[in-house]
């Protein structure tokens, strides 16, 4: 029996390394096969998910022998923190190890979105010059504003500056004493919205966040500017975003996450004929770089744990 499931993709390296001590399961597809987990799972002590296996209860009351669980990657709701404590099973995440791709995505989108000159490939090709309509704005003396500070949003905050844009950030979760706030100006979430040229989500999915950028919150975006969403699914209202672009209200869009994931055709359909939007199928955090690191985290951690 293994001591060990891995239900989603984790680098060749660290599975390698665990599987040097102790007997490791895995099946990158077994995250969608819940009966399938549910089956093996009874006598596992360590289990290693990414965003998309639901470690909820009924997964826990089987899981007699589970101590550990690890997440790699940013963190994400599938894994039921509070479960899992009541449990005393204990939760190991890395976020740090993916920062920096996730801070690389937000300024490689913002840059592309404000220039506006990298799309124009099919009418080059097709014969038209569409020079006077690709006059783009740049991005050294405009605003970033962060909703939501995870070390992504952080590691992002810092390039930005590099790059010549003022930044400053909204979080219901962190409270005014929080040491963040010393190297980033705070502002409430009104003017944050009204007042930046790249508006960057990074809030995760939650009770307190679903739906905040709605149609009337979309609306106070400064007109011309541009949205990007790393955070969790639901904080943005995908179809009054499609709309604001459709309309030309926004400059451009990238999300990262979707309500339904992965998105299926009917779902997309909301984004059929947007202009300039970029959608990506949950890739922010994801480099060959991070994607070492970041396993390589939790195998350690993971042993570590197993080891007590």
């Amino acid at each position: 029996m293994p001591e060990i499931v891995i239900t989603e993709f984790m680098h060749k390296q660290a599975v390698a390394a665990l599987s040097r001590e102790f007997e490791v399961h895995y099946d990158p597809t077994l995250g969608l096969d819940p009966e399938g987990l549910r089956r093996i799972i009874r006598k596992v002590r360590g289990l290693i998910v990414r965003e998309r296996t639901d470690v909820d209860i009924p997964l826990i009351a089987d899981a007699l022998a589970l101590r550990v669980v690890g997440q790699i990657g940013t963190p994400a709701d599938n894994v039921d923190r509070l479960a899992c404590e009541g449990r005393g099973i204990e939760v190991i995440r890395a976020p740090e190890t993916v920062a920096d791709s996730v801070a690389e995505y937000v300024l490689a989108a913002a840059l592309l979105l404000m220039r506006g000159a990298f799309l124009s490939t099919t009418a080059v090709i097709a014969g038209q010059w569409p020079r006077g309509h690709l006059v783009g704005r740049e991005i050294a003396g405009k605003r970033l504003g962060l909703l939501g500070l995870d070390l992504g949003a952080r590691a992002a905050a810092l390039r930005a500056r590099a790059l010549g844009l003022t930044v400053a950030g909204w979080d219901p979760f962190l409270k005014e004493t929080s040491p963040v706030w010393r190297d980033l100006a705070r502002s409430e979430f009104d003017a944050l919205i009204a007042g930046s040229d790249v508006l960057s989500v990074h809030l995760p999915a939650h009770a307190k966040t679903h739906g905040l950028l709605g149609p009337a919150a979309l609306m106070r975006m400064k007109a011309g500017s541009v949205l990007i969403a790393v955070g969790g699914a639901g904080v943005v209202d995908e179809a009054a975003l499609a709309n604001m672009l459709s309309t030309g209200r926004l400059r451009g869009a990238a999300i990262d996450g979707f309500e339904t994931e992965p998105l299926t055709g009917e779902a997309g359909k909301v984004f059929a004929r947007v202009p300039n939007l970029i959608l990506s199928p949950r890739v922010a955090d994801l480099t060959v770089e991070s994607h070492l690191r970041s396993s390589q985290a939790i195998a350690d951690k993971m042993a570590a744990a197993l080891r007590r």
